[in-house]
């Protein structure tokens, strides 16, 4: 597609009856149809027995990646934050986004998303709140966009405030007495604007934020209610965004100057504006609205048919034009960057910061990547260092539901407002998050004991099974690790090393089959024996993260729990890493290998990043642990934790994150494997659902390689982890919320950097 194509071709003519035939086939509803008006595509609202919908029939010109684009957003959009005014996809009969019509001899795409009620801004015009509220809206709008990513984005359109200077032909089908002002204007952003547009960062912008795409109550005109046609997005600054939505709030105005600065302020209040941003919001209006004339006169030329709707601003526009150029625009540059005044920040000190914290945190605290990172904030699968570089964050499973997600946030605000005290009264949000959690496991596992850390949960499940056994000799996996209390940090070999451990702990590999590992575990119990300990209990991760994301034979676990079992001993299934559908639908890493252990510990994922974690375990267990032993603290089981553990399993079930875990998985496996074909470095892609091991290294383990491409990785924008035994192993492991597009992100990193290894 050129860059002209779309606006060229004239929409599609389809009649209402054409409209009942396509909702029949294609959605497979009826209802009331009434035909809207449009520029590009053919619109039309529809309304059912229970509900209303907008359905729009595809300009010829436009792509299916364009329109599938402009679906995924709103489903991006909604999900990140519901609070955000725009429409809901509708799916077709056979769940797509977008689908096929036939419309007498010709092919037509349509797409169809819910109907938003209220009013045209344009027709209710704007007051100052609305102003205010559309430029709020639109900021949190532009955060939720910021992390979506497709590669029609950068697809050609002449509507991107970048491309202004393709429309220079079109200046011939202006007013005589305006060419020379809009060649005049075109210049200028040719030398003085594209130069400081072209370094400002891009993301995915609206594009189109005018009066005839906001949906105002009637009832009440201050209050916007939706945000409409998501046909112009494009990769841009979003200055740009800002520009074009102030532009248009000047049309009218006998003061637009003050309409720009009053724009770009309440955005500023919501999202902040940087000095290079704010500098450039008064020329770049004055941009859209040259783009404007250019683009609506030349194309009521190409389509006469149009000309009303299509020439519907191009006064106002004209008239608003003329006063913003007539202003001292260097008094309003000024006056931009004084109202949104922001602190430039500084390049961090790196080495400073690494300083003060081995002064006053210890030396001991270990930190990723050869070149540290300095976060200073977090938003879905991104992350931002103090330099203003976003990363994917393709590591961090404690964010299960994403960084920042707005619905833990607002949970853990409320409870937070409303009560937060200790476990020592009754609270009716905490045993209700109990009561939810235990419904989650198979019987007879069904009371929850909680805790605040992955660590201190493998701790108290360590000192059940001692409690109720009388022994404290315990099994784990060859390179575990548990957690970091003396009892944790005592079964976790990674960190002391096999030849380190106590004379009650002993290990076995996890690279056995059924009967490998019953004779492997025999023998562990017998030197436990020997050396006067005897088996309390045997305990591992199941999905066996440190071990460099193993997957054991058949029957694995089953005959391991078989013996252990048989002399008394108890099973621990460490979920804190595999738990919360991580591994898929199947929720648990132990339900795959068909065993019920008699503990589960739970941990990291479980509060999204705030300390929450819990040990479940049998009511049986619970009652002897009662009768010899005592579990109290003061903070673990919190109605705000509780709160929060209840959100994240909310945004879960709403948003079927585990399902989406095992989707998004398989696809990254499948396209890693593409990998391991094209590259010897490369042996062997595994691990179950959202948690994937790439290990580095064909005739042996390459550590230094797997170091060298993690650090590669992190210096373009992407975080993976290693582990293993020898530390080859590349561990991706994103929060749920990460999604095809980023993992295509990801996959074209890796595969760059493995090119130039």
């Amino acid at each position: 597609m050129d860059s002209a194509e779309l606006l060229r071709i004239p929409a599609p003519e389809v009649t209402v009856e054409q409209v009942v035939a396509i909702l029949s086939t294609v959605y497979g509803i009826a209802g009331a149809v009434t035909s809207l008006a449009g520029e590009r595509d053919c619109n039309f609202r529809v309304d059912t027995d229970d509900r209303s919908i907008n359905l729009k029939v595809a300009n010829p010109a436009e792509p299916m990646a364009a329109l599938e684009m402009q679906q995924l957003a709103l489903r991006h959009v909604r999900r990140w934050d519901p609070t955000i005014p725009v429409p809901e996809p509708v799916l077709t009969r056979l769940g797509h986004l977008v689908g096929d019509a036939t419309v007498g001899n010709t092919q037509l795409r349509v797409r169809a998303t819910s109907f938003l009620p209220g009013s045209n801004a344009d027709a209710l015009g704007y007051t100052a709140a609305l102003r205010r509220g559309v430029m709020r809206h639109l900021a949190r709008l532009d955060q939720a966009l910021a992390s979506f990513f497709h590669p029609q984005l950068s697809r050609p359109l002449l509507w991107n405030m970048g491309r202004v200077l393709e429309l220079r032909t079109h200046v011939r089908y202006l007013a005589p007495h305006q060419q020379p002002v809009i060649e005049t204007w075109l210049r200028h952003f040719e030398s003085a604007i594209k130069p400081r547009l072209d370094v400002l960062p891009q993301q995915a912008i609206h594009g189109d934020i005018n009066p005839a795409n906001l949906i105002v109550d009637a009832a009440n005109p201050d209050d916007l209610t939706g945000i409409v046609d998501f046909g112009d997005m494009s990769l841009a600054p979003r200055v740009a965004e800002v520009a074009i939505a102030a532009a248009y709030q000047c049309l009218g105005s006998e003061d637009p100057g003050n309409a720009l600065v009053a724009a770009a302020t309440a955005y500023h209040t919501v999202s902040l504006l940087d000095p290079d941003e704010a500098t450039l919001v008064a020329e770049l209006a004055i941009t859209r609205l040259v783009q404007s004339l250019l683009i609506s006169a030349w194309r009521a030329v190409l389509h006469p048919a149009n000309r009303e709707y299509i020439l519907i601003h191009a006064s106002p526009v004209w008239d608003a034009l003329q006063r913003l150029v007539a202003l001292d625009l260097y008094g309003l540059r000024e006056q931009l960057r004084t109202e949104c005044a922001t602190p430039i920040a500084p390049v961090p000190d790196l080495e400073g910061l690494l300083r003060r914290r081995r002064t006053r945190m210890g030396p001991g605290m270990r930190l990723s990547y050869d070149e540290p990172l300095n976060i200073v904030s977090g938003e879905g699968v991104w992350l931002t260092d103090g330099a203003g570089m976003r990363y994917l964050d393709a590591y961090n499973n404690v964010a299960q539901v994403g960084h920042g997600n707005p619905e833990v946030v607002r949970a853990l605000s409320a409870q937070a407002a409303r009560l937060n005290t200790n476990t020592r009264y009754l609270v009716d949000e905490v045993i209700r998050y109990a009561e939810r959690l235990a419904g989650m496991f198979p019987e007879p596992l069904d009371v929850v004991f909680f805790a605040n850390s992955g660590s201190e949960a493998n701790d108290l499940a360590w000192r059940m099974a001692r409690t109720i056994t009388k022994r404290r000799g315990m099994i784990v996996t060859n390179n575990a690790y548990h957690g970091s209390t003396y009892l944790t940090m005592a079964t976790s070999p990674e960190e002391l090393g096999v030849d380190s451990l106590e004379s009650w702990v002993a290990t076995i590999s996890p690279l056995l089959d059924g009967k490998q590992a019953a004779d492997a575990v025999a023998a562990a119990i017998a030197r436990l024996d020997q050396s006067g300990e005897h088996l309390a209990a045997f305990a591992c991760d199941t999905v066996f993260s440190s071990d460099g994301i193993v997957e054991p034979g058949a029957g694995y676990l089953a005959s391991i729990y078989e013996t252990v079992h048989r002399v008394g001993g108890l099973c621990i299934a460490d979920e804190i890493q595999a738990g919360f559908g991580r591994v898929g639908p199947r929720m648990w890493g132990f339900v795959g290998h068909g065993v019920v252990p008699d503990i589960v510990t739970l941990g990291k994922p479980m509060g999204n990043g705030h300390p929450l974690a819990a040990v479940v375990t049998t009511a049986e267990i619970a009652e002897e642990f009662a009768r010899t032993g005592y579990y109290f603290s003061t903070f673990a089981g919190n109605p705000v934790s509780a709160a929060v553990g209840s959100a994240v399993l909310d945004v879960m079930e709403k948003r079927r994150l585990p399902e989406q875990a095992e989707l998004i998985g398989t696809y990254l496996r499948g396209r890693l494997n593409n990998l391991v074909t094209r590259y010897e470095v490369i042996s062997d892609i595994r691990g179950p659902g959202l948690f994937l091991g790439v290990e580095v290294g064909r005739s042996g383990p390459e550590p230094r390689i797997a170091g060298q491409i993690q650090n590669e990785m992190r210096r373009r924008g992407i975080l993976i982890g290693r582990t293993g035994p020898d530390a080859n192993v590349l561990k991706i492991r994103p929060p749920l919320v990460f999604e095809e597009q980023h993992a295509d992100v990801l996959l074209a990193t890796l595969d760059a950097v493995l090119a130039e290894i």
